[in-house]
């Protein structure tokens, strides 16, 4: 068995090591940071456009384009950044949370759906004040959303349209899967940060 020499041990434990991200404002100052702050807009008014479903669906999906367009443009432009995706991911949050809260109070949807809505953003909430001093001294990796953040974001997309389109019914099953990836998608943040506190410091 031929023995590892130290500079090969070196270069496997780098190349296991998960890369820093560090929150420099000024990412922000480029074409799809300027979107990601104007969906914020959307995100904080989206409760007045509900006296109108057919204004709040129009909103919504303005809103959802834009979150697809500003990550894509980031990568085409070459401005990604740590930064960008960690403000695009709570503008997201406010967005979601915002509908679903007013959707609540107008009838659209029960209570209790927002608690599967939005399992995974209960087990990050709950980091929130352990994170926020990590985040800021680069002590954590840079943000990538997962396959599971993904397909939850998509299928919380789909249940707040079939909402406002009038398919509660259809969205009903759709809720129960979107608290069970979103429960997963919790999980697997929860298990990255303890990762990144003995990793990254």
């Amino acid at each position: 068995m031929r023995a590892l020499s130290a500079s090969s041990i070196i270069e496997a434990s780098t190349a296991k090591a998960p890369q820093r991200g560090t929150m420099r404002w000024k990412d922000l100052g480029n074409a799809a940071g300027a979107i990601t702050i104007g969906r914020l807009g959307i995100a904080v008014t989206f409760p007045f456009f509900l006296h109108r479903p057919d204004w709040a669906l129009i909103a919504y999906i303005v809103a959802i384009v834009s979150d697809v367009v500003d990550g894509n443009l980031a990568r085409w432009t070459g401005t990604e950044s740590h930064t960008g995706a960690v403000v695009d991911g709570w503008v997201d949050k406010v967005l979601h949370i915002n509908a679903a809260w007013s959707m609540s109070i107008h009838g659209y949807i029960p209570g209790w759906w927002m608690w599967l809505w939005f399992s995974r953003e209960l087990i990050q909430g709950a980091m929130v004040f352990w994170l926020t001093g990590p985040f800021y001294r680069g002590e954590v990796r840079v943000q990538h959303t997962s396959l599971w953040g993904r397909t939850t974001a998509v299928s919380l997309a789909a249940c707040i349209v079939l909402c406002f389109l009038g398919q509660a019914q259809w969205a009903l099953p759709l809720t129960w899967f979107t608290g069970i990836t979103g429960l997963i998608s919790g999980i697997q943040y929860f298990r990255r940060a303890l990762e990144d506190r003995s990793r990254l410091r």
